[in-house]
């Protein structure tokens, strides 16, 4: 499901910054949602949860940064999208706990955010300083990917 671009009529005007945007409010969902996972999570996924919510935060934070210099508004709330993520984390929780078996909906949620920051990327009016810091940030996603695909393995390939 596409997310719609914020509301300002600024941002709307400059694509640029309604991707930077959009891509600043997916990592303040994505944190939102793994918070809401930890409060069911097995003692293999609190650490993992912690580390994706922890960057996503940081990536939030530097994503505003980024927005802010461009004279876009960030979001520090998320979109609706953070009640979903938070909704099908305490649910899914309540049910049979938080354990492996969740890896391939996270991996499947970090190449959504992955998707976007390609899309900011492909923009070519970022300062090197801004260019620099959101490849620094797909970097950390790709990381954080090549690490949720190997638990999966270590696991047999847990679905989710």
């Amino acid at each position: 499901m596409m997310m719609q671009p914020p509301d300002d009529p600024k941002i709307k005007r400059d694509e640029r910054l309604s991707e930077l945007a959009t891509l600043q409010v997916r990592h303040t969902d994505a944190a939102n949602g793994y918070d809401a996972g930890l409060e069911n999570a097995d003692a293999t996924m609190d650490p993992v949860l912690r580390r994706l919510s922890d960057m996503h935060r940081d990536c939030a934070e530097q994503t505003a940064r980024i927005l802010v210099a461009h004279g876009g508004e960030p979001d520090p709330d998320g979109s609706w999208l953070s009640w979903v993520h938070r909704s099908v984390m305490v649910a899914r929780g309540m049910i049979d706990g938080l354990g492996a078996d969740v890896i391939p909906g996270l991996i499947d949620g970090e190449k959504r955010v992955l998707e976007q920051l390609d899309r900011v990327l492909e923009r070519t009016h970022w300062t090197d300083v801004d260019r620099n810091a959101l490849i620094g940030q797909r970097d950390r996603i790709e990381a954080e990917i090549a690490e949720l695909n190997a638990m999966k393995a270590d696991t047999g390939g847990a679905t989710s």
